[in-house]
């Protein structure tokens, strides 16, 4: 810093400024000592504050977290007693010598005091190299900003441990979550995890999930993670998934088959279809239980096909030009399944879920490029209101935009078998629809 130009007043200013700042970090300095006497009296346990960081709580309006901090700071930078009385020096002389000569200040006692401690669980630092470690760190800090400080001690931890320190023992049992469920339902949890490798895990898992859709998406970091969760806990529960145990007695011959299938498409992001549940033997004792439905119109839709002259064809035929065409999973599903069930149910069946993977390829809004495991199959007129089950009445969206054509003034229809899309008139004044989709296939 260049002092050249400046006047009387100004230098005299800038030498109260100076003073001021090393008195101050000195005075910071005392207060650990102050601290440390409290500690050597016993003050806490006869004033029934029991630990000095409740004690220093009660003087002032300091945080427990910050009362700790300053404790534990007082026992490795103040002077210490033996058990017979003997003075000894601090833990962190050097560091100790220039705090209190206001050189430093907390900032810097920071990095120095934790880059000590991993060095400490080290067992190739013998003890000559860990008071070299703690001088190279003070003397530092007397001519580095914390920021660069904060570098120097990255590279000295790296001298001493290019592999990483192990994590200390037991270091997984302080992992915790916690959850908390509210009278109205809400969920409120959270958690802690003390290995860095399981917190890269983590945040690698998670935040390339918790990118932005586009720039629509005005979601926050926060916000974006938790629906990312939200995504990874619905995957987990789908057929395939981390908590679907179900096995069946023909998966065994076709582990293999499926197993090479996978590897061969990564992208094939088609649950497989769920097998219907046995039907319940009948109870001694208990009359059978029958209900009698008028599927006449599901005959009509399933029952034959319909050329382009509107001449029908008998279903084997239908089923054998889809086997040639190789289209038997979209339009039969892997087990004929029905890619229309009406009003039966809300949600969409296996086969019609495969048939939207491979028509929209993902979410179908414009720009967005969410694969088929994170979208939904929104009802394009609400089955509360009388929609259909059926593909010209469904689109898949991820979680996002599926909120912004629920809550917003988008819509959406289905043209010559694909979604379009129509945007509000304050994004396109003429409100032009807008092509969705990436079919993987022509259909």
């Amino acid at each position: 810093m260049s002092e050249r130009g400046l006047g009387v007043v100004e230098r005299e200013a800038l030498d109260r400024a100076r003073t001021r700042l090393v008195a101050l970090r000195a005075e910071q300095y005392r207060l650990l000592e102050d601290i440390a006497e409290l500690e050597r009296l016993g003050v806490a346990q006869q004033t029934g504050d029991r630990a000095t960081p409740r004690l220093l709580q009660d003087l002032s309006t300091l945080d427990l977290h910050e009362a700790k901090r300053l404790a534990e700071e007082s026992a490795d930078l103040a002077p210490r007693r033996s058990l017979l009385g003997e003075p000894l020096p601090p833990r962190l002389p050097v560091t100790a010598t220039v705090y209190a000569s206001g050189e430093i200040g907390p900032a810097h006692v920071v990095i120095i005091r934790r880059t000590m401690a991993h060095l400490e669980r080290l067992e190739t630092v013998s003890v000559e190299d860990w008071f070299a470690a703690e001088r190279v760190l003070a003397d530092d800090a007397t001519r580095l900003p914390p920021r660069l400080l904060a570098r120097v001690a990255a590279r000295l931890i790296l001298a001493f441990d290019s592999d990483g320190a192990a994590p200390p023992e037991g270091e997984d049992c302080r992992d915790e979550l916690h959850v908390v469920r509210r009278r109205d339902g809400r969920l409120e949890f959270k958690g802690r995890l003390h290995d860095p490798v399981d917190g890269e895990v983590f945040l690698g898992a998670i935040d390339p999930l918790a990118e932005p859709f586009g720039p629509d998406d005005t979601r926050s970091l926060v916000r974006r993670r938790i629906d990312a969760l939200k995504d990874i806990v619905s995957d987990s529960g789908r057929p395939g998934g981390l908590t679907d145990d179900a096995t069946h007695p023909d998966d065994a011959a076709d582990a293999d088959a499926d197993a090479a299938d996978e590897d061969a498409d990564e992208d094939a992001l088609i649950p497989q279809p769920r097998r219907p549940a046995p039907v319940p033997a009948q109870r001694p004792g208990r009359a059978l239980v029958t209900i009698t439905m008028d599927l006449r119109w599901l005959q009509l839709a399933t029952g034959h096909g319909t050329l382009d002259t509107g001449t029908p064809v008998d279903p084997a035929t239908v089923r054998r030009w889809a086997c040639d065409a190789e289209v038997v999973p979209v339009v039969l599903g892997a087990k004929s399944e029905p890619l229309d069930v009406g009003r039966l149910q809300r949600t969409v069946t296996d086969a019609i879920r495969r048939a939207l993977n491979i028509r929209d390829g993902g979410c179908a809004f414009p720009g967005c490029d969410r694969p088929p495991r994170r979208c939904h199959a929104h009802h394009i007129r609400f089955w509360g209101h009388g929609g259909d089950t059926r593909l010209p009445n469904l689109v898949l969206l991820c979680r996002h935009h599926h909120q912004v054509i629920h809550h917003g003034h988008w819509t959406v229809q289905i043209v010559d078998g694909l979604p379009w899309f129509t945007p509000p008139s304050w994004i396109d004044p003429d409100r032009q629809p807008r092509p969705g989709g990436r079919p993987r296939v022509p259909l």
